[in-house]
């Protein structure tokens, strides 16, 4: 049994690994079940029985990517620091990550730039923007429990500057992208990070 459990979620993550390599070579639109499992070198049939459809694989593949990063970084979200300071750390490593981690690279490339907002990849979408907002509520904590130490101006809106810092993150990242890796998204982060925490503190 144990064997078999092994054996499945080893077949999984082959299908998961395909999906990723087909997705960005050719589209979410362009690629076919077919291809997928052969690149995995598994049935079609192996598919349907894990994911169902072709979707259900896209949504999956982007939601375990996004679980797997925060499983790592989760050791930054258990305090520790002042509250700012954790803002500021939690900021660094999701900029960083994508430079360490190529499937999560490949899984924002695919994202950003080859995939459009197709109706079948609407849960998706919605269950990213879920976990969007929760990232926003979980920066506005901290951006509270920060202004009441009085490490940040007191006419700051929590709120709206977790929204900004969140900006921060998708809009680098995505520039990173789009200008093929140009440039260390890791030591720009620095940079854009220390200036964002400076517009918050108090003269």
């Amino acid at each position: 049994m144990r064997r078999t459990r092994e054996a499945a979620a080893q077949t999984r993550e082959q299908l998961l690994q395909a999906a990723l390599s087909c997705f960005l070579e050719q589209g979410y639109a362009a690629t076919t079940l077919e291809e997928i499992a052969r690149r995995a070198g598994i049935t079609r049939g192996a598919i349907q029985w894990h994911f169902g459809s072709k979707a259900d694989l896209f949504n999956a593949l982007v939601r375990e990517q996004y679980q797997r990063a925060a499983r790592k970084l989760s050791p930054l979200y258990e305090g520790g620091s002042s509250p700012l300071e954790m803002l500021r750390q939690l900021l660094l490593a999701w900029l960083s990550y994508p430079e360490e981690d190529a499937d999560f690279r490949a899984m924002l490339e695919l994202t950003v730039l080859h995939t459009g907002m197709l109706p079948e990849l609407q849960s998706g979408v919605d269950e990213k923007m879920l976990a969007i907002q929760a990232g926003i509520a979980h920066f506005a904590e901290l951006l509270r429990r920060a202004r009441e130490a009085g490490e940040i101006r007191a006419e700051i809106v929590p709120e709206q500057a977790a929204t900004a810092a969140y900006g921060l993150l998708i809009g680098l990242s995505t520039l990173w992208l789009l200008a093929h890796r140009s440039f260390s998204l890791r030591a720009h982060a620095a940079e854009a990070v220390e200036i964002f925490i400076r517009g918050l503190r108090p003269s």
